[in-house]
């Protein structure tokens, strides 16, 4: 099974971000990936993002797709809530550009099952020893620092609750896999694990970390047996770690931009090649830090 991953492309809603699209799209046309996975955070606008996926999508492999938080930000001048979003706008999109969105069903081949979620903060990644209040996670603020999702998230439940339903729902999707199933590959946009979490010793950005995940889901994963791979998103550090024989990995492209002649190398380092024989997971020259530093910076936001 060879995958080719990416996430985080955040791109602009106009026509400047389609040479990007097409130079990420000829590199996963390289690679000749069996799977081709979209870790989240196309873009807030539907339109932008269903238009995204139509470029992304790649021939002759499976395409596969998770929302991030910024897909499921609600439009602040009206339209449909990031419930909806997330639970039926997203996956019709999906649908329409040739993609299957992981968290509305599994995907099978052979003995290889790919499981997906948004994943979610529950603050159990906060720096304790920074003795911050639980209530500035809770009202995502601290000291003039604000974590967006306050403005445009209404799932109409705590964060810790929104949690809780996604982990359940990974439970859900991974007791019912056929028993044919040896092998499963969690994707997801939040991380699973604290340890691919970068800290920085300094705020606002050791505050920011708390939310990018959750312990209660890499626990589950765990739990599983079957899960080999962890591909997410979301943290713009790229990372790779092994945690109890699971490989994890975040594999984001970031707000960065770099002129036309150097964007066939920045795209090679954003796009994750992952070769999986049985157990045996192979990250193929796999590029680690933060891609965007000293790139100039784009604004998704519209």
């Amino acid at each position: 099974m060879r995958i080719a991953a990416i996430s985080d492309l955040h791109v602009i809603p106009n026509d400047e971000d389609d040479f990007l699209l097409a130079e990420i799209r000829k590199k996963v046309e390289e690679i000749e990936p069996d799977v081709f996975v979209v870790a989240g955070d196309l873009s807030d606008d539907l339109d932008t993002l269903s238009r995204t996926l139509g470029m992304l999508r790649v021939d002759d492999c499976e395409n596969l797709f998770v929302a991030g938080n910024h897909d499921v930000w609600f439009d602040e001048s009206g339209g449909p809530g990031s419930l909806e979003k997330y639970s039926r706008l997203i996956g019709q999109e999906c649908r329409r550009r040739g993609f299957l969105h992981l968290p509305d069903a599994p995907f099978i081949a052979d003995d290889l099952a790919f499981i997906g979620s948004v994943g979610w903060y529950d603050y159990s990644f906060r720096r304790e020893d920074m003795d911050i209040p639980i209530e500035s996670y809770e009202h995502k603020e601290h000291n003039g620092a604000i974590w967006y999702d306050l403005f445009r998230i209404d799932w109409t439940m705590t964060d810790v609750e929104a949690t809780e339903i996604f982990n359940r729902r990974i439970e859900y999707d991974l007791s019912t896999l056929p028993d044919s199933v040896r092998h499963v590959v969690y994707v997801s946009h939040h991380l699973p694990f604290q340890e691919l979490t970068i800290y920085k010793d300094r705020l606002p950005w050791d505050f920011h970390s708390a939310f990018m995940g959750a312990k209660s889901t890499g626990e589950v994963l765990l739990r599983d047996g079957r899960v080999l791979l962890s591909i997410s998103g979301h943290s713009h550090i790229r990372n790779l770690i092994k945690i109890d024989g699971l490989t994890a990995m975040t594999v984001p492209l970031g707000y960065g931009r770099p002129d036309r002649e150097h964007m066939k190398e920045f795209i090679r380092e954003a796009v994750a090649e992952i070769h999986i024989e049985g157990a045996a997971v192979n990250v193929v020259d796999f590029v680690s830090g933060d891609i965007c530093a000293g790139l100039p910076y784009v604004d998704s936001r519209h």
